[in-house]
């Protein structure tokens, strides 16, 4: 009895360290930090038109616990999902802000981003109408910015600036994000270009078409 007890001693003070050292990262633990540039950015008139809210066949639903489903006309579930976190803020399309941040929203099935990067004005002077059809999440940890795309029911993770109490504006050329609170010395305010960001939302776009393989009966398929 001793002895059971005492490998029962040991394997419970082993196993945290080994599950510590096998623990597999989470897809947004892995991603790369964006360049983000520091200061606000010059100051453009955004002009007498704001962000549009756009609408269609395709459901989004995230739940205060972070749960994002996406649905498509017939009720399919397309993609299931867990953010980083629970749902602090939202906003659609160019900007959009969503109130309260966690709810059911239509989308459309095509969008500027599903055609592909080819489609879009890269320098035009207000980029945010080529936003529309997204979903922006900030998740309440305030570390990453979910970007959820229902037309090819794809999501990704930008990483954010360090800060707590975090606002983000989608101004015509740029995301601007402002730190309400903030390390000591450390910057509260940073921006990153809309086309600096296009290397990111191009995993968002349409997804690639494989070939379909033949077979030994089909060796040349037609379709």
């Amino acid at each position: 009895m001793r002895l059971g007890t005492l490998l029962l001693t040991g394997a419970a003070l082993v196993g945290p360290s080994l599950l510590a050292q096998g623990h597999a990262s989470l897809p947004w633990e892995r991603l790369p930090p964006l360049d983000w540039q520091v200061g606000p950015g010059p100051v453009r008139n955004e002009g007498p038109g704001g962000p549009v809210a756009s609408t269609g066949p395709l459901e989004a639903r995230l739940t205060g616990d972070g749960t994002l489903s996406l649905r498509d006309a017939r009720g399919i579930i397309r993609l299931k999902t867990g953010l980083p976190g629970r749902p602090l803020k939202a906003w659609r399309d160019g900007g959009m802000p969503l109130f309260p941040p966690s709810g059911t929203w239509l989308f459309p099935a095509d969008s500027p981003l599903s055609r592909g990067l080819g489609g879009l004005q890269w320098v035009a002077e207000d980029f945010r109408p080529f936003l529309r059809g997204l979903l922006w999440i900030l998740e309440d940890g305030e570390a990453y910015l979910t970007v959820v795309h229902p037309a090819t029911a794809l999501a990704l993770q930008l990483p954010l600036p360090p800060g707590r109490e975090l606002s983000l504006r989608f101004l015509p050329d740029r995301l601007e994000v402002v730190a309400g609170d903030v390390d000591r010395g450390a910057p509260r305010q940073w921006s990153i270009p809309w086309i600096g960001l296009l290397p990111r939302l191009a995993v968002l776009g349409p997804r690639a078409e494989h070939t379909k393989a033949g077979t030994a009966l089909v060796p040349f398929p037609k379709e």
